[in-house]
C-alpha cells in the first residue's frame, strides 16, 4: 500500500470512529475524504481564536486540541479539550458567524478540515449527520449551562468536585484505585475549568489529596472516593 494510501486509511478509520462521521458507510467516508485536507500543528499553536472566520469543522485524528476563551481581566476560561476522532468548530460552521471561542494544540496535533462550502454540500446529502451536529451542540450547551451555574452559585469546594467529575465522566477510565481521568492538565488549564485561581485549585486538590478522596502522580488525577466527591459536587 502506498503512503497516499496508507494516509487515505487513517484518516479514513479515525472519521468512521468519530463522534460526527461515525455512522457513515465507506463508500460515503470516501467521498468525504475527497473534500477534506490534512494538516499538523505543533503544541502550543492556537488553531483560530474568538472571532476568526467560522469557515471549516475540523476532526481531530491525533493530538490534543484546547477550547477556551479569555475574559476582559486576562484570565482563561477552558470550556473543553478535543480527543482523536471528535470533531470541533461546529457551532460558526453552521450560522456562518465568527468563531465564539479560541482552539490551541496542546499537544502537536493532526486534523482533518472541511471547508463550510463543502460540508453543507454534504449534510445536504446526508441529512442525518444534520441530526447529528444538533445533538452534539445541545450536549455542548448543557456543558456550558452546568459550568456556568456551578460559577454562579456554587462554592470552591463544589465547584471542584462537579468539574473534577465531568472530567471523570467524560475522560475517566475505571483503575484498581478508583477513576482515573485520562487527560494531564496544569493547575492554570483546571482552574480554568474550574472557574478559580490556580493556587485556590492547588489548595483544594492538596487537601482532598491528603483526605484520600484523590491521588495526583505525574499530572493525572485519580479520584479514588466517588462517592465523597459527589456529596461535596451536591453540598452547594
Amino acid at each position: 500500500m502506498s503512503e497516499t494510501a496508507t494516509n487515505r486509511e487513517a484518516i479514513r478509520e479515525a472519521l468512521a470512529d468519530s463522534d460526527l462521521f461515525g455512522a457513515l458507510a465507506e463508500e460515503e467516508l470516501d467521498r468525504l475524504l475527497a473534500f477534506g485536507r490534512r494538516v499538523r500543528y505543533p503544541a502550543g499553536k492556537v488553531i483560530f481564536q474568538k472571532g476568526d472566520p467560522g469557515d471549516s469543522l475540523m476532526v481531530v485524528l491525533s493530538g490534543r486540541i484546547k477550547i477556551g476563551t479569555l475574559s476582559a481581566e486576562g484570565r482563561e476560561a477552558v470550556l473543553s479539550f478535543i480527543e482523536p476522532c471528535r470533531s470541533f468548530g461546529e457551532v460558526a460552521l453552521l450560522d456562518g458567524k465568527p468563531r465564539s471561542a479560541d482552539a490551541t494544540a496542546v499537544t502537536a496535533v493532526e486534523l482533518f478540515v472541511l471547508r463550510r462550502a463543502d460540508v453543507m454540500t454534504f449534510i445536504e446529502r446526508h441529512p442525518g449527520i444534520a441530526l447529528r451536529i444538533i445533538g452534539m451542540l445541545c450536549a455542548k450547551l448543557r456543558r456550558t449551562t452546568e459550568m456556568v451555574e456551578d460559577h454562579v452559585l456554587l462554592q470552591m469546594e463544589a465547584r471542584t468536585a462537579r468539574a473534577l467529575l465531568r472530567l471523570a465522566a467524560e475522560y475517566g477510565r475505571p483503575c484498581a484505585d478508583g477513576v482515573r481521568i485520562e487527560l494531564r492538565l496544569s493547575q492554570r488549564e483546571l482552574g480554568g475549568i474550574v472557574g478559580l485561581a490556580r493556587e485556590n485549585v492547588n489548595r483544594q486538590l492538596a487537601a482532598w489529596r491528603g483526605r484520600g478522596l484523590l491521588s495526583i502522580e505525574r499530572g493525572t488525577i485519580t479520584l479514588r472516593d466517588l462517592e465523597r466527591l459527589r456529596g461535596i459536587a451536591a453540598d452547594d
